[in-house]
C-alpha cells in the first residue's frame, strides 16, 4: 500500500463541487460493499443476493473513481487515453498519484470490466480476496482526489 498517493505539486484542477458528490457516492458504495465482502467465504459465496450486490457496488464505486480521473485530467488540460485503465497511468506519468496506486487502479478497473462483461461468470471468490486489497486502493484515490481539489 502507497504512503504517499498524491506525489506532484498542487495544480488547483479537479471541481470541488463534483469532487464531493462523486466521493460521497463511491464512499457509500465501498462501505456497502466491503459490509459484505467481509463476510465468512462461505456466507458471501451461498447468498447470491448479496455477493450480486457487493459487485454492483464495486462496479458503481470503481467507475465513479473512472468518472474522477476524467474530469482531474480534462480539467488539468491532460490528453484523455482511449481506455479507462490507462486514465490512471496518465494521473501517475504526471505525478499526480504514484505508481503503485495507478497499477492498483488498473486492476480495479479490470475488475468493473469483469462485472460488465460477465456478471453471471464471475469468480466471487476472486472478488472477495481481491477486494482486501482493492477497497482501500480504491479509497486511496478518493481521498487523493478530494485532496487535489481541497476539501
Amino acid at each position: 500500500m502507497p504512503r504517499s498517493v498524491v506525489c506532484g505539486k498542487r495544480s488547483s484542477v479537479v471541481k470541488p463541487e463534483v469532487v464531493r458528490r462523486k466521493v460521497a457516492a463511491a464512499t457509500g458504495w465501498l462501505d456497502d460493499a466491503e459490509s459484505i465482502l467481509t463476510r465468512s467465504p462461505e456466507e458471501f459465496l451461498t447468498d447470491t443476493k448479496e455477493h450480486d450486490l457487493a459487485c454492483y457496488y464495486l462496479f458503481l464505486s470503481i467507475q465513479e473513481c473512472i468518472d474522477l480521473a476524467a474530469h482531474w485530467l480534462a480539467d488539468a488540460g491532460w490528453r484523455l487515453p482511449d481506455d479507462a485503465g490507462s486514465i490512471f497511468d496518465v494521473l501517475a506519468d504526471r505525478r499526480a498519484i504514484d505508481r503503485e496506486l495507478a497499477a492498483g487502479l488498473h486492476r480495479a478497473v479490470g475488475l468493473r470490466n469483469r462485472i460488465a462483461h460477465g456478471y453471471a461468470n464471475i469468480d466471487l471468490a476472486r472478488v472477495q480476496r481481491e477486494s482486501r486489497e482493492g477497497i482501500p486502493t480504491l479509497r486511496l484515490f478518493l481521498a487523493a482526489v478530494a485532496t487535489e481539489a481541497g476539501l
